[in-house]
């Protein structure tokens, strides 16, 4: 992982990033104080935000982390969506193509994404 954030001074108070992934290859990042209990309705809950089905199954997660690092890291992992930082980072696979989730990180000139 690359954080280094400190953990948080109060063991109550420790809060996840999560990658979740669903069978399309599409993927939601996120973080949550709960991870546990986030897990048990993100199907149902990642599906209703982003308009696409499940399941929704958590494949990345970074704990032990204050509220404020967990925000700062969920904000640069969203920023390097897609790219093939955003996969060094966590370490999960690039999803072969399919005309679902973006191939390049941005649009080729005739305006198809794949």
């Amino acid at each position: 992982m690359e954080s280094s954030a400190p953990a948080p001074s109060d063991p109550s108070e420790i809060w996840s990033v999560f990658v979740l992934r669903n069978p399309a290859g599409r993927c939601f990042v996120g973080h949550t104080e709960h991870l546990d209990q986030f897990a048990l309705t993100a199907d149902i809950e990642v599906a209703k935000w982003t308009g696409q089905p499940g399941p929704w199954p958590i494949v990345w997660r970074h704990d032990k982390l204050s509220r404020k690092a967990a925000l700062k890291f969920e904000v640069s992992l969203k920023r390097d969506k897609n790219t093939p930082r955003f996969y060094t980072r966590t370490g999960l696979t690039r999803p072969r193509s399919n005309c679902r989730e973006p191939c390049l990180p941005r649009a080729p000139r005739d305006g198809r994404r794949c």
